[in-house]
């Protein structure tokens, strides 16, 4: 009996000091967070603060209510009071925000995988309230949306917003920065803010040479609104990326010529179709390129010499002496332009 006794005794002593130093109504708090009666558990934190503002643990207790029942953004304001009140607290106000963050991060990884992208928008935005000093949570969201916004535009103005702070909140530290500098001047260029897009382009090209591809999907874009200048800056950006990966390849120096010539820029237009020939000097596509562009930029010399080249290795082709008519017609060259003339509509007929 008296055993029995010293056992109670033991428990009430015990008791005592998990709760003594807690007012009554935080003690209340903590028992209902216990057995699952949140809303209870609410009304007596609540309590405790309208008495004792300062109180960390009934801050705590209102942050693990608010986890259960589903309020990140409030969830995390009282870990975080809890924290700043009582340095005790920091190391469990941590880890519950943690915990809350890894819950719906990883429920917003399943969804999207379902292509429920709905529902991944919902849990990247509980997300980014269990904790928003985390990046990558803003980084899901917004690449999200942004999917979203590619069906529903309305979307949109919530993928620029998303993407705006996800670019103050990331650093170069950041183990997501390249994924942030791509996804931001994707959605820079939809937005039409073409320099801050090149700014994070060229940002991202700093990082890694090896994202060139980003930026020639980048100058897709403007190439599809057939606004050449701005789509040669992007490709040239890409064109000298690939230079320092060794990456440079005959199509990525022809489209670029293609995108100068159409740009009625002659100078480099000519520069890439040459650096295209050098990788390839027998493509057929790049020898009538650079011909035609010979003759379009009136450099009717080269013209002529380039056409005369063209026609002996590729005879067939009616295009090749269309273009060396001209060029002879040009050079006041008549019986020559008037022999390839005859050619020309010898090989359309």
């Amino acid at each position: 009996m008296r055993k029995s006794m010293a056992i109670v005794a033991i428990v009430v002593v015990s008791l005592f000091a998990v709760y003594g130093c807690k007012s009554v109504e935080t003690t209340s708090a903590v028992l209902h967070n216990e057995h699952g009666q949140y809303e209870k558990a609410i009304e007596m934190s609540k309590k405790a603060l309208e008495k004792n503002p300062k109180d960390a643990e009934a801050h705590f207790q209102l942050g693990v209510s608010y986890s259960y029942t589903g309020d990140m953004v409030n969830a995390y304001n009282e870990f975080m009071t809890s924290a700043k009140l009582d340095p005790g607290k920091v190391a469990d106000a941590e880890t519950d925000i943690k915990s809350n963050w890894a819950k719906h991060f990883n429920n917003g990884v399943s969804e999207s995988q379902a292509e429920n992208l709905a529902g991944a928008a919902h849990e990247f935005e509980l997300t980014t309230q269990a904790d928003p000093r985390q990046a990558k949570g803003w980084l899901n969201l917004a690449k999200v949306y942004y999917s979203l916004a590619q069906n529903d535009t309305t979307y949109l103005p919530k993928a620029y917003e998303t993407v705006d702070t996800l670019l103050m909140k990331t650093t170069e530290k950041d183990e997501s920065y390249t994924s942030v500098l791509t996804l931001g001047g994707a959605i820079m260029v939809r937005r039409g803010m073409n320099d801050e897009a090149q700014k994070l382009f060229a940002k991202l090209l700093l990082v890694d040479p090896a994202t060139f591809e980003d930026v020639e999907r980048a100058a897709n874009t403007y190439l599809a609104k057939r606004d050449w200048a701005t789509g040669a800056t992007y490709l040239q950006m890409a064109m000298d990326a690939r230079k320092k990966t060794n990456a440079e390849d005959f199509e990525s120096y022809y489209n670029l010529a293609a995108v100068y010539f159409n740009g009625k820029n002659c100078p480099k237009a000519i520069e890439m179709y040459l650096a295209a020939l050098e990788v390839d000097q027998e493509n057929k596509q790049g020898n009538y390129g650079i011909l035609l562009a010979y003759y379009s930029c009136e450099m009717y010399d080269d013209a002529v010499l380039q056409g005369q080249k063209y026609t002996e290795k590729y005879m067939d082709d009616p295009n090749g002496w269309r273009i060396l008519s001209l060029s002879y017609n040009k050079k006041g060259m008549k019986l020559k332009a008037e022999e390839a003339a005859k050619k020309y509509q010898e090989l359309s007929q």
